[in-house]
């Protein structure tokens, strides 16, 4: 009989926001592939209740888009002072400056390398686990 899903630890629960669907999906296949615990979302208000219960995610992967600061910045910047969280972006002056000094605790710029991300997801989930 498969155990609950409530039982699994926090350390392979990770939150996945994307506007993007193919992104989303994506990373979201490979990281279940891998055993993990994912909740994927298109926006960050849908997954507001997985931050606001216990216990928290692991990890927040969240993609912003876009040449603008994203509107949920402020509350991403926010999430980064209670839980890691990682940050897909594209290149740009205005997206580069944005993101610094956030507080994220790591930021990846498109054109990604999903197998390297899935690789380091991993990683960094093993280390909340030991």
């Amino acid at each position: 009989m498969l155990g609950d899903q409530r039982t699994r630890p926090a350390a392979a629960t990770v939150v996945l926001v994307s506007r993007d669907w193919q992104t989303r999906a994506l990373l979201r296949a490979q990281l279940l592939e891998e055993g993990r615990r994912v909740r994927a979302y298109e926006l960050l208000r849908d997954a507001a209740p997985v931050f606001a219960g216990s216990p928290q995610p692991a990890l927040l992967i969240a993609e912003v888009s876009g040449d603008e600061p994203p509107p949920e910045l402020e509350q991403l910047s926010a999430l980064a002072r209670r839980l890691p969280v990682w940050i897909l972006a594209s290149h740009s002056e205005v997206c580069d400056a944005t993101l610094a000094g956030r507080g994220f605790e790591m930021v990846f710029f498109r054109p990604l390398d999903m197998s390297d991300l899935v690789n380091r997801v991993k990683r960094r989930l093993g280390e909340l686990i030991h």
